[in-house]
């Protein structure tokens, strides 16, 4: 996977947090709220939902694909913050 790509990915997931975090939730009625919150970047989202879904991982990406509207997924991403976590404020509390 292409670096620009993957942080393509990334940028639209962090961007749109609050949407996509909703769409996930009601695509993987398995996963709770703290488990995408804390994901540390997209590789880390994936395997998440994957474990709790009990789906593969191949499948998660393809549905996270969908939802950001980018083609591909990035492998090995860097170790970023948390997606709920965003200038100090967690896009679980709504701000």
């Amino acid at each position: 996977m292409e670096q620009q790509q993957a942080q393509q990915i990334e940028q639209q997931l962090r961007q749109n947090w609050q949407q996509i975090r909703y769409r996930i939730l009601d695509m993987f009625a398995e996963v709770s709220p703290a488990d995408l919150d804390f994901a540390r970047n997209v590789n880390d989202l994936v395997e998440r939902i994957a474990d709790k879904s009990r789906h593969s991982e191949r499948y998660v990406e393809t549905r996270l694909m969908e939802l950001v509207g980018v083609g591909g997924m990035p492998q090995g991403q860097s170790q970023g913050t948390p997606f709920g976590a965003q200038q100090g404020r967690t896009f679980a509390s709504g701000q």
